[in-house]
């Protein structure tokens, strides 16, 4: 069941590659070259959403469904519908839904969104499952539940890993999130965030990918457990 995670890292490394490329092509692409085109086009995390595929059928689980970008929209709570990045349906029931996110530049302006996001995801799908519309198409008791993940990509530059300002808040700020009375890095900030959000069961893996700009060079924090519980529950799921 447990895959050659060398053979995932030269995948990964093939994706990341592909994944700057996309994101030039769409800021050339783009009419007025500021770099909003490149992340607004939808196609730069298609490359890792096929390895993802890739790990999940590796493992197994190859009589499923798979859905990726606008047809992985799933019903939700607290509004009427979310588009995940992966949604993965065996025998008629909700198996894995994945979201994929990148940040290149603009950090001060979008990690909150980021954070946000990603919780309120979270969130909606867990109620959706136990109170709303996927109560039908969940496993039932006794079974798994759905396998939620969340894989954030993000560059490795002077803006992403330098200290932050002084934390101004009313009340002071988790000790965690503080290095000699600075905020921590961009880059600090998602370790604590990814870790937390399966230290508190949001998601049940997640993972940061740290890319060097421009390369295929990553440093991955959680990335292996991530890998270690999409196989083993792929395979969990494929003996069903």
């Amino acid at each position: 069941m447990i895959q050659d995670l060398n053979a995932v890292d030269t995948k990964l490394r093939r994706s990341l590659a592909e994944f700057w490329v996309l994101r030039e092509a769409a800021k050339q692409k783009g009419k007025d070259k500021t770099g909003r085109g490149e992340a607004v086009s939808g196609q730069h995390l298609n490359p890792l959403t096929e390895l993802l595929v890739d790990v999940i059928r590796e493992a197994g689980l190859n009589d499923a469904e798979y859905y990726r970008n606008r047809r992985a929209t799933l019903p939700g709570f607290y509004r009427p519908s979310k588009q995940w990045d992966l949604v993965v349906i065996h025998k008629g029931k909700l198996s894995i839904a994945i979201e994929l996110k990148s940040q290149v530049g603009s950090y001060g302006n979008n990690f909150n969104n980021r954070i946000e996001e990603a919780l309120g995801s979270a969130v909606d799908l867990q109620t959706a499952i136990l109170e709303g519309a996927l109560q039908d198409f969940t496993p039932g008791q006794g079974f798994h539940s759905p396998f939620r993940g969340w894989l954030m990509v993000l560059a490795e530059e002077e803006a992403s890993v330098r200290l932050g300002r002084r934390a101004n808040t009313l009340f002071p700020v988790d000790k965690d999130f503080l290095n000699e009375g600075k905020l921590i890095s961009y880059v600090e900030r998602y370790r604590k965030f990814t870790s937390r959000l399966v230290q508190s069961k949001q998601y049940d893996a997640a993972a940061l990918i740290l890319v060097k700009k421009g390369t295929d060079e990553y440093k991955g924090y959680g990335l292996e457990s991530f890998w270690r519980e999409l196989m083993f529950f792929s395979a969990k799921v494929a003996s069903i």
